[in-house]
């Protein structure tokens, strides 16, 4: 099985999840679905990523009526994940990973896949984020080729992969838009500083799996 077959069904089983985990807004009648899993550039060369942040910012009324239009399916959502590709969190993300040499697919995904419920602000319940990658992650991160890097978009998904994937390496970044300040801090003259690119490449050609925070405090 080629890895986009191994996520097409991993994403078929995930639009029709109905767990209903505390602290999430899920109805699929209403177009409130489990997202952000999508495999972009899947046949490039080169090597590849996962990108993870903890799970979906609140979704538009565009959006839910995409889902809505006829039986709900993976495909609609990942036809409509190519209309937000050009969004901040993405384009700002891809622009770090494309920097860093990392020319392959990119696998896009959140440690809980629904967004929060209404009034929620930050984190989702621990029990959640445990239950959906216990779930979804887990699966997802094993269909990846060995030499794949993971990237934490934000402190709390980066330290999460750094404990759940101590074969693999991870490199976190400051959140490109909830955290912008700090994710501005990587940058000079439109480009990422050398320093950042120094700390990440020690990683990328690291024998021994290893992580690396690119924010401005190093957490090693």
């Amino acid at each position: 099985m080629s890895l986009e077959e191994a996520i097409d069904g991993l994403g078929a089983e995930l639009v029709q999840c109905t767990d209903g985990c505390a602290g999430i807004w899920l109805d699929q009648s209403r177009g409130i679905i489990p997202r952000t899993l999508f495999l972009e550039r899947a046949t490039t060369p080169g090597r590849g990523c996962v990108a993870v942040g903890l799970n979906p910012g609140r979704s538009k009324e565009r959006e839910r009526s995409h889902y809505r239009q006829g039986e709900l399916s993976y495909e609609k959502l990942k036809e409509y994940s190519t209309k937000l590709a050009g969004i901040a969190y993405f384009a700002r993300t891809r622009s770090v990973i494309d920097q860093l040499g990392l020319a392959g697919p990119i696998l896009w995904s959140n440690l809980a896949k629904c967004e929060n419920e209404s009034g929620r602000k930050g984190l989702p319940p621990l029990q959640t984020l445990r239950h959906c990658t216990r779930r979804f992650l887990r699966r997802e991160l094993a269909a990846l080729p060995a030499d794949w890097v993971a990237l934490g978009i934000g402190r709390e998904a980066y330290r999460a992969l750094a404990y759940l994937l101590p074969e693999r390496s991870v490199i976190g970044i400051p959140h490109p838009t909830g955290g912008y300040r700090d994710f501005r801090k990587m940058i000079e003259g439109g480009r990422l500083r050398d320093e950042v690119v120094r700390r990440a490449g020690d990683v990328l050609r690291s024998v021994e799996p290893s992580t690396a925070w690119l924010g401005a405090t190093t957490n090693r």
